[in-house]
């Protein structure tokens, strides 16, 4: 049985997926009847079935009576969803457009109200693996120099994100070392992933236990992910510190490790 609710999913009204369910149970119908099958009000069918119409999900018959049936599921849903997702492409090119332009106008305000001695201006704290991906890759893509990162499970990126974060410093002739604990690369797919990067440059070793997710970029900036206690799947609250002081100490941390450690594989020193 259809539930009319799953193709709102698709960008539907209510109404439509309604008419479009009704039309799909009879070889055709009159308005009228898709307004009682449907509980659509009389006065709206029209403007809901001409809609229907326009996105290629029911064809008119124009006959004595004025009468309508449905399109082919098989193509017409396809096509809807092609160009929903068009749509919302569209959608978020715009939407980054616009908040690149708003960041550009506010910033001067934002840096304004804040003043030259706000102690927080160079403190960024993120939540969720959605903001915190997003600002690692924007770092990642900003490095000028190098790259250290010192790589825990569980993961907060997923494969193909980091393979973006570590491929972008890379492409760039960027100097990029990975120092990464045992249970990362005893998950075969996160090794073959590693041992893929390692033709591009990227530099791994092995120590058996890191009590810290860290990322120090141009020996200035630092991304610090820190997993929740809670109990549950595994959430993360990241900072973003940008600070020498406090990325060379930390940069102190990483080198002392990384002389400790062991080469990944020969290809990978």
């Amino acid at each position: 049985m259809l539930d009319p609710q799953e193709l709102v999913a698709l960008g539907l009204t209510r109404y439509e997926a309604a008419a479009y369910a009704s039309l799909l149970e009879r070889p055709e119908l009159a308005p009228a009847a898709v307004a009682a099958r449907a509980g659509i009000p009389r006065q709206r069918v029209y403007d809901v079935l001409a809609s229907l119409a326009a996105k290629g999900l029911c064809l008119a018959r124009e006959d004595e009576t004025r009468t309508f049936r449905a399109a082919d599921p098989a193509t017409a849903l396809e096509l809807l969803a092609r160009e929903r997702e068009a749509a919302l492409a569209r959608e978020g090119e715009a939407g980054i457009a616009l908040a690149r332009r708003l960041a550009a106008l506010l910033g001067p305000v934002f840096a304004a109200g804040r003043g030259e001695t706000d102690p927080l201006a160079s403190v960024e704290v993120l939540s969720g693996p959605t903001r915190i991906a997003h600002r690692a890759l924007a770092l990642a893509a900003a490095a000028k120099r190098s790259v250290d990162s010192a790589i825990a499970n569980p993961m907060i990126l997923s494969l193909e994100q980091n393979r973006a974060f570590m491929r972008v410093p890379l492409g760039r002739g960027l100097r990029y070392r990975a120092l990464c604990d045992g249970p990362v690369l005893a998950d075969a797919a996160l090794a073959a992933f590693v041992a893929e990067l390692c033709p591009l440059g990227l530099a791994v070793r092995t120590v058996a236990q890191l009590p810290l997710k860290m990322q120090i970029f141009d020996d200035e900036s630092v991304l610090v992910s820190m997993q929740d206690p809670a109990g549950g799947p595994p959430r993360f609250t990241a900072v973003v510190i940008h600070n020498k002081g406090l990325a060379s100490m930390l940069g102190l941390a990483f080198e002392h490790l990384w002389q400790g450690g062991e080469p990944f594989r020969e290809a990978c020193r």
